[in-house]
């Protein structure tokens, strides 16, 4: 749908239309201008695509007479009329609650009396911009409500002040403790109720009214602190953020709404109705556009300033130039006479409202001569106005106003290191500081000490010092995990754990030999604890976890803790080297061999196996006694490989030389049965080959042969359980295949073994 003229001054100009014009009769059968209308309808000259309709067919909510209304889709529509005439019921009562329930499911509207409302499937969303209060505390205001002060707070989280001191994005919340005033709990203001009379806000004494404490104001972005931020308008605050665009774009949308003189953390109770419209109306831009949005607005100007008003317009048009569908409730008629479509309702209010007047154009409505109060306002404004073209909004255009250009919050201060990046154990031994960026008391030789002793041993990993609260130990066995772990960042102590091997402590008798008293008797320390600071926890049988809270140096520099430190250590090491001290716990077919084979371990498919344990012994017994000088190798996890060597002669050196050949391989962990899988030259054994045994078999028995040709593709074991064939290193020679073909027998009991007459069979192969 292309724009023709529409208005850029609100005061002296007008728009001609850009919806073709419909009948303009009542439909409640109101008929006094069909005439007029039918002769505007045909002297139109209609150069655009056809138009789509939104239209609300039988509505009876209130005082609404059954009436039927279209809205064109993709204009910008004013509803207008009396108060009372039945506006709202129209809009927000059945058009609003019947499209919530129908895209947003909603639950808590039951839409207004209406017979159907059709057209909906050329929308997708529909969002009601009220004049509601977007909050009923000062903890409410622009910033929190349009999601921007998330973002502030992360980017006063990544500066380099912050990161010294440990301060997360919560510290900068005046809605959760460690950060914010705790007199007026972050509101800035305190409520004095009154009991006859409404409730009254006074500034807090102890911020003054900035939110936070005073650790949290330190924290300055280009000389501003979190408070200075809230107290900025839009328009400031849009010159100082103008490089990261996730606040660029909703500080220029504010702008662009006519809220540039509004702060940031103007308290939500004392924004009027027109201001917090706009503020949810803000909020709504800067979700991804789809196009196909039915905007619904209650009476945007009130209370606005001419300039500001057409701020709104430029926004309106906005809207719909994207693809977007507008309706206004207004009185206003600097709106009114910018719209593209009008819907009249009255003629007065209560039981004399709720019929349809008219719809069309607003220079229709004029020349339509339906007595109207709404056409009696507008036709002096129109008639001492003037056209001027308006130039259409281009979706392009967006990336102009608002360029994706700048930088991400996540990369502010990532180039700067750190202390503790740059000389960690200076850093966590000397300048440490705590997480209210006061200096830490603890004597920094503490730490020193445990960790030097700790180092001597050269039992575990380099000491990890690159962290701003944490230093940390690793055993060399990383499996074992962290050794020592110390907090650094409590003012008054050093929190460290140890994890050692199980069964070494007990935790009366280490309470007992370290002699730490509770912070409570230590006069020194502002901190009432009356509990242990030894803890004991056992994570597991193999091993348990230390933790202790140490202040001074004089606790830790006794015999008895350094005994204790060696108790740990040792308990450590036992993690250390496992493989060397069991290795048949990690790999045990690679270590016992053989006798690992006729274990009930390591099985696919079950926790015990179905067939005779006697049986697997029998097979081992034949092969070896059909083949003496047979090589078995015992050293895989669920068979065992057999290679025969056989003459080759070699013509170019006259000699005789060995080659080794897989023979033979016996899958032993499978729970329903014993595979053998024996190798012949390809083609050279047939099903006739063992005729004479397989007609010997009984209908019942489970032996399976079978003969399976491998090739360049071949990935799996050619058994019922499949394997990866890279488990049998030979195999894995495609060459191999080229020469040999598989036969497999599958053995259930030791009467398979008899029917099959196997020994017989490995020696016609």
């Amino acid at each position: 749908m292309s724009v023709k003229n529409t208005n850029t001054n609100t005061n002296k100009t007008k728009a001609k239309a850009k919806v073709p014009a419909k009948k303009s009769v009542s439909k409640s059968g109101n008929s006094s201008s069909t005439e007029k209308s039918d002769q505007t309808k045909s002297t139109l000259v209609i150069d655009e695509p056809e138009i789509l309709w939104l239209s609300v067919i039988d509505a009876k909510e209130h005082n609404l007479k059954g009436i039927n209304v279209s809205f064109p889709i993709g204009a910008f529509s004013v509803v207008t009329g009396v108060s009372g005439s039945g506006k709202s019921s129209l809009v927000y009562d059945v058009i609003w609650k019947s499209l919530a329930k129908i895209f947003h499911r909603s639950t808590n509207e039951v839409p207004g009396k209406v017979k159907s409302i059709a057209g909906v499937e050329h929308l997708n969303k529909v969002i009601s911009v009220n004049q509601q209060p977007i909050g009923q505390t000062p903890n409410s205001n622009p910033a929190t409500y349009t999601g921007m002060f998330d973002v502030i707070r992360e980017l006063f989280a990544k500066l380099p002040e912050s990161k010294l001191r440990g301060y997360t994005a919560r510290r900068f919340s005046f809605n959760v403790p460690d950060g914010r005033c705790e007199k007026c709990e972050g509101a800035g203001q305190i409520k004095i109720e009154m009991h006859f009379l409404p409730d009254v806000w006074i500034t807090c004494d102890a911020c003054d009214g900035r939110r936070y404490d005073r650790q949290t104001l330190d924290i300055k972005y280009c000389g501003y602190s979190i408070a200075d931020v809230l107290e900025m308008t839009c328009a400031d605050a849009l010159k100082l953020f103008s490089n990261i665009p996730r606040l660029r774009k909703t500080l220029q949308l504010l702008c662009d709404v006519g809220l540039d003189y509004l702060s940031l953390g103007q308290p939500a109770p004392t924004l009027s109705g027109g201001e917090s419209q706009r503020i949810k109306l803000t909020s709504e831009l800067t979700r991804p556009d789809t196009g196909r949005t039915l905007y619904l607005l209650d009476e945007p100007t009130t209370g606005l300033h001419f300039d500001d008003m057409n701020k709104l317009l430029h926004v309106i048009h906005r809207l719909v130039d994207l693809g977007n569908t507008v309706i206004v409730i207004e009185h206003n008629l600097d709106i009114i006479k910018n719209a593209d479509w009008i819907v009249d309702l009255g003629p007065e209010a209560g039981d004399n409202g709720g019929y349809l007047l008219f719809e069309g154009t607003p220079e229709e409505l004029v020349n339509s001569g339906v007595a109207s109060h709404t056409a009696d306002a507008l036709a002096p404004v129109l008639k001492s106005g003037f056209y001027q073209e308006r130039v259409p909004f281009d979706r392009a255009s967006l990336d102009e106003i608002l360029p994706e250009e700048g930088i991400s919050v996540t990369e502010i201060g990532i180039d700067t290191g750190m202390p503790w990046e740059k000389n960690g154990m200076k850093w966590h031994t000397q300048d440490r500081i705590d997480r209210n960026g006061n200096q830490v008391k603890w004597d920094g030789k503490i730490l020193l000490e445990i960790v030097n002793r700790i180092e001597a041993t050269g039992l575990f990993a380099p000491t990890n010092w690159n962290h701003r609260s944490v230093v940390e130990i690793y055993a060399q066995q990383k499996s074992f995990g962290c050794f020592m772990h110390a907090v650094t960042s409590n003012e008054w102590f050093l929190k460290i754990r140890f994890k050692t091997a199980g069964g070494i402590f007990r935790r009366e008798p280490l309470i007992e030999s370290l002699a730490l008293k509770p912070f409570s008797e230590i006069d020194d320390i502002p901190i009432y604890n009356t509990e242990p600071r030894v803890k004991l926890q056992r994570q597991t049988i193999q091993w348990q976890e230390i933790e202790l809270c140490i202040c001074s140096y004089n606790e830790i520099d006794r015999p008895e803790f350094y005994d204790f430190l060696d108790k740990a250590i040792q308990g450590a090491a036992q993690f250390t080297k496992p493989i060397e001290k069991k290795p048949e716990d990690f790999l045990p077919w690679k270590v016992l061999g053989e006798k690992w084979h006729f274990l009930q371990r390591g099985l696919i498919g079950g926790d015990k196996v179905l067939w005779d344990m006697p049986l697997l012994a029998e097979i081992f017994n034949i092969l070896r006694e059909v083949a003496p000088d047979a090589e078995f190798v015992w050293t895989h996890k669920i068979h065992v490989e057999i290679f025969c060597k056989k003459q080759k002669n070699n013509p170019t050196e006259n000699t005789i030389n060995p080659q080794k050949i897989l023979w033979a391989v016996v899958w032993t962990k499978y729970v329903d049965a014993i595979y053998l899988e024996l190798y012949v030259e390809k083609n050279s054994f047939v099903p006739n080959k063992i005729k004479n045994i397989s007609n010997k078999l009984d209908n019942d028995s489970q032996t399976i042969p079978k003969i399976t040709q491998h090739n360049d593709a071949e990935t799996n074991c050619p058994i019922d359980n499949p394997t990866r064939i890279a488990e049998i290193s030979t195999i894995n020679d495609s060459k191999y295949f080229e020469k040999y073909d598989a036969v497999i027998l599958k053995f259930n009991n030791e009467n398979d073994l008899k029917k099959s007459e196997l020994k017989q069979l490995l020696k016609e192969m």
